[in-house]
């Protein structure tokens, strides 16, 4: 998946850790989005994942590269606890999410033709592509409506992930 998505993988004897600190600054993000779902204010989870965010940017010390691969190990390490807690098979969940995203590129010349409808008809025009098929990228060339420059902007095909069904939930 992180092909598709232009990340090529790094060398572990040259780490660009700005690289990795911009992607790791999309957890945030998803632990707020998280922490929504299980009831939180939204307003307060949006400041604190902004508050995270900023300081998250900002680099002030050496980088410590055992803590940051222990760190991300943690966190899945928890993500799969909380899984186990619901009785859910988190790899099914995963398989779910990748196919999920997977929705996301242009797969041939007619979804190209549908994508560049449906963005056009929110007002952004001015758009590039990257890639070839069935992986291709359509990202926005300058800022516009929802859709500031360099933004992945998802295929016409794009389809919610969709998960197992969970059995109805007791009061």
């Amino acid at each position: 998946m992180n092909v598709a998505f232009g990340n090529p993988k790094g060398d572990p004897a040259r780490i660009d850790f700005d690289r990795v600190r911009k992607q790791c600054l999309n957890i945030p993000d998803e632990v707020g989005e998280l922490f929504i779902a299980l009831g939180a204010n939204p307003e307060e989870v949006k400041a604190a994942v902004a508050a995270l965010k900023t300081a998250g940017a900002s680099v002030v010390s050496k980088v410590a590269p055992d803590e940051v691969r222990d760190a991300l190990c943690d966190i899945h390490v928890f993500g799969y606890g909380a899984h186990h807690m619901m009785g859910v098979n988190a790899d099914m969940d995963m398989a779910a999410v990748v196919s999920g995203v997977m929705t996301r590129f242009i797969k041939n010349a007619d979804d190209l033709a549908a994508t560049v409808k449906l963005h056009a008809d929110k007002g952004v025009t001015e758009v590039y592509f990257e890639g070839d098929y069935p992986t291709m990228v359509m990202k926005s060339a300058v800022d516009q409506p929802d859709a500031p420059k360099g933004k992945f902007l998802k295929s016409a095909s794009y389809q919610n992930t969709v998960f197992r069904a969970l059995p109805e939930q007791a009061a």
